[in-house]
């Protein structure tokens, strides 16, 4: 088998605060493959959005550190690089779309030359060069009137406009992996289909694996290859879409699923998953879910489960995952 482009082995990045050390991430592994998307869900606070920076270098030390681990990035280690190698990978073969466009352009210079910027640095083009390509780059995620719009200023863009620019921006230096933290967050839907065809577009046209880091699973039953479930940050489940969603093992999972609108069912009330998200800062011995668990039993309470192979290549840390291989659970959620 070829090298993944990303691997991730037991990373664990933690922040100090008041109430103690904060394990936002803590023992992640996963891989993204070349030219397939990865979908990587789970709650507000489960850890999606720190794994991803941590692969991008962008956490702040002081209060952030990487306790554990490494970030494999095309066979190298990124954790081991020096500020210098690390600036020269990040936008260049390894990018990230934000999850706020306004707040990641800068708002006093214009599309264009923000653009231009990151293909002057990467590329070494000189100005004129680079300003050209960040209008054909413009052209690319289908942005009208390019030349025009490339000396705008954020400000004068729409919601959707931006998002392509941050997505403009990101694929200018041709990278190898896009990461993708909430692409179409504060988006409208019809907004929303046409970022994530462009995007599906564009990976196949450029080759590019991606990571996409999201809480919609309708988006990754659009767009992803496999999916991993995050939790309390630690990943619970992995699995290609099909089966994840066909029978997920994992009860969060399940839990997940089984909370989504169906609109050829009528009922009365939504189902929800009891319960919140625990405090990363109190990590007590077992399952992180078991207080929300339907199916927890002693042993949840008072051993971690570990995510291992349960078949077929997938993965979950639950200590009834095999049983839940040979029963319809979300079904069963839901009766």
């Amino acid at each position: 088998m070829s090298t993944p482009v990303l691997e991730i082995r037991n990373l664990k990045t933690y922040f100090a605060s008041d109430r103690g050390e904060v394990r936002a991430v803590d023992g992640v592994s996963l891989h993204v493959d070349a030219g397939e998307t990865l979908g990587v869900v789970g709650e507000s606070g489960s850890g999606k959005s720190v794994t991803s920076l941590s692969v991008m270098r962008l956490i702040a030390s002081p209060p952030g550190r990487y306790a554990d681990g490494e970030i494999l990035f095309e066979g190298r280690d990124i954790l081991k690089l020096d500020k210098a190698a690390m600036r020269d990978l990040r936008g260049n073969r390894l990018s990230m779309i934000f999850q706020e466009p306004m707040t990641s352009l800068n708002p006093v210079f214009t599309v264009g030359a923000q653009i231009a910027e990151a293909i002057m640095l990467h590329q070494h083009l000189p100005r004129p060069a680079a300003f050209a390509r960040a209008i054909d780059m413009l052209r690319l995620v289908n942005i009208p009137a390019p030349e025009r719009r490339a000396h705008e200023f954020p400000h004068q863009l729409s919601g959707g406009m931006r998002q392509r620019v941050m997505i403009a921006m990101a694929l200018s230096c041709n990278p190898k992996l896009l990461i993708a933290d909430e692409p179409t967050t504060a988006l409208d839907v019809t907004i929303q289909a046409q970022i994530l065809d462009l995007m599906r577009r564009l990976r196949a046209e450029l080759g590019m694996a991606i990571m996409l880091i999201t809480h919609d699973l309708g988006i990754v039953a659009e767009m992803c290859d496999r999916v991993v479930v995050m939790y309390g940050g630690r990943i619970v489940e992995e699995a290609d879409v099909i089966s994840l969603f066909d029978n997920p093992l994992h009860p969060y999972s399940e839990g997940l699923l089984a909370s989504i609108p169906r609109i050829d069912e009528d009922v009365e009330q939504l189902y929800a998953i009891e319960g919140s998200v625990p405090d990363p800062a109190d990590r007590s011995e077992g399952c992180a879910f078991a207080p929300r668990c339907r199916y927890a039993f002693e042993r949840c309470r008072s051993e971690t489960p570990v995510l291992s192979p349960i078949a077929d290549g997938r993965k979950a840390a639950c200590f009834l995952a095999g049983e839940r291989l040979t029963r319809p659970a979300v079904e069963q959620v839901l009766s």
